[in-house]
């Protein structure tokens, strides 16, 4: 798991996304488009019935221009947009963010109108996008501020509803880490993936105050609307748990961009959250846990029968032969065995291996063996925001920690769930101790007992390593 010696300060990553509600009244005078891309001179009216099929579903984004001032646009639009309904959302760099209405449809132009936007969003007008020729969307806004004139690309199109249906569901967990964020953000970036919620426990963080973050992270990203669950600020066991120093940095979201900070987002008890996911979902759904087991322990004590819709858990976590890490954040501590995230609640790891549920590991026994660089994650970076941030967050831990190279945990445990073939598995009988003393939290390999899991013990440390190339450096 972690060893974050000090809490990372990274460079500021650019925010981007700056939309015509968040800027101020302009007294420049209306830039002259680029002869690609000319705007409709005069508003068009719109009719109030579209074409048979709305062509702008997806995300799109690119640079805008009003006057002197420069800018990032993003745009996210549904697959299904009907007149008179909100079927799309902007971000902002300016903290500006909200819901596109759209009004309606005249000669391949549609207008939309801002609606239910941030506090921080001034000023009133009116948005037309255009699909171009070249594919490009062409995106004006003409209000109190003037005009901005911008062209948008493509980045993602809108999943299909057989495509959404064949996607693996995936509920993440969490307590709060960087390297647990990345993880988080790496399941978004793989088509196979369909992300159905997401969950902060104790362990590096205070849940609610971070679950905050990850709704503002992910909004910002593109991806508004995933369940969002708080556990409990505390474990089922008996525990010192993370030093003070850990968790307050964890509530300067490690010093990293805080997007959207005058917004908030429905949070659900973390425990409920998954209940609900499982129980409704068509398909078994994976369970990723970066963090301890608690909110899981939780609610299987609430509805045992959710094992049912449970495909597996995987979770990064435990040291099976591999010694453990409690002495990163407690050096000298006589515990030589337990690894970070079972130390922290072995009672809901006792409870959860007692379950009966598919369970795998990836310990530090496979974790310790992929150390990555930064010609690692400059490798990455031609992926787009969500490759840069990974990179920018790495980077950072190298920095505070002064080192050159710098394990994966959580990173490299949601890798393996999305691609087994990426480790070799073994299957092992664990016991959790909880008894007091030295060996607390220690995952004890008991031999010739039936297995109860798998851990990934021989990892293909070059096709890990090529794999987040290759899938980061992609990611746009």
């Amino acid at each position: 798991m972690k060893n974050h010696l000090s809490p990372p300060t990274l460079a500021l990553l650019s925010l981007a996304f700056l939309l015509s509600a968040c800027l101020p009244p302009a007294s420049t005078p209306t830039p002259e488009p680029a002869a690609s891309a000319q705007p409709a001179t005069e508003t068009p009216k719109p009719t109030e019935l579209l074409p048979a099929a709305f062509p702008l579903g997806g995300t799109w984004k690119g640079l805008a221009q009003n006057g002197a001032l420069a800018m990032r646009v993003a745009i996210i639009l549904q697959a299904d947009c009907r007149v008179g309904e909100t079927c799309g959302t902007y971000d902002l760099s300016l903290h500006c963010s909200g819901e596109f209405n759209l009004v309606g449809e005249q000669d391949g132009i549609y207008e939309f109108k801002a609606v239910n936007k941030s506090t921080s969003c001034s000023g009133e007008g009116q948005d037309f996008l255009q699909l171009l020729p070249d594919g490009r969307l062409l995106y004006t806004s003409r209000g109190e501020y003037g005009e901005t004139v911008g062209t948008l690309t493509l980045k993602a199109a809108p999943a299909s509803p057989a495509e959404t249906a064949s996607r693996i569901h995936v509920f993440d967990d969490d307590d709060g880490s960087p390297d647990g964020t990345t993880a988080l953000l790496y399941l978004l970036t793989q088509p196979g993936i369909e992300l159905v919620g997401a969950g902060i426990s104790y362990g590096e963080a205070h849940p609610n105050q971070y679950i905050e973050y990850i709704g503002r992270m992910l909004d910002y990203f593109g991806f508004p609307g995933i369940p969002l669950g708080a556990g409990i600020d505390g474990s089922l066991s008996d525990v010192e748990g993370f030093p003070e120093g850990v968790r307050s940095a964890s509530a300067g979201f490690w010093g990293w961009p805080r997007f959207n900070e005058d917004k908030n987002y429905p949070v659900q008890t973390d425990a409920d959250l998954i209940i609900q996911v499982v129980e409704q979902s068509p398909s078994p759904v994976m369970l990723y846990f970066s963090g301890p087991l608690t909110n899981l322990a939780l609610a299987l004590r609430r509805s045992p029968e959710i094992r049912e819709n449970i495909a597996a858990v995987y979770m990064m976590a435990g040291a099976v032969y591999a010694p453990g890490n409690i002495s990163d954040f407690y050096p000298g501590d006589p515990n030589v065995s337990a690894e970070w995230n079972v130390y922290s609640d072995p009672q809901a790891y006792k409870e959860v291996f007692d379950a009966g549920l598919p369970l795998y590991l990836v310990p530090l026994d496979a974790t310790n063996q992929v150390l990555i660089s930064k010609t690692d994650t400059q490798q990455w970076r031609s992926g787009g925001e969500i490759a840069n941030f990974i990179a920018d967050a790495y980077d950072g831990l190298m920095n505070s920690t002064g080192t050159q190279e710098f394990a994966i945990w959580d990173l490299m445990g949601s890798m393996i769930m999305v691609d087994n073939g990426l480790c070799r598995f073994t299957p092992v009988h664990l016991d959790i101790i909880t008894d007091a003393g030295t060996h607390f939290g220690q995952t004890a390999v008991i031999e010739g007992a039936e297995p109860n899991s798998y851990a990934c013990l021989e990892p293909d440390v070059a096709a890990i390593k090529q794999k987040l190339i290759d899938d980061l450096s992609k990611s746009q």
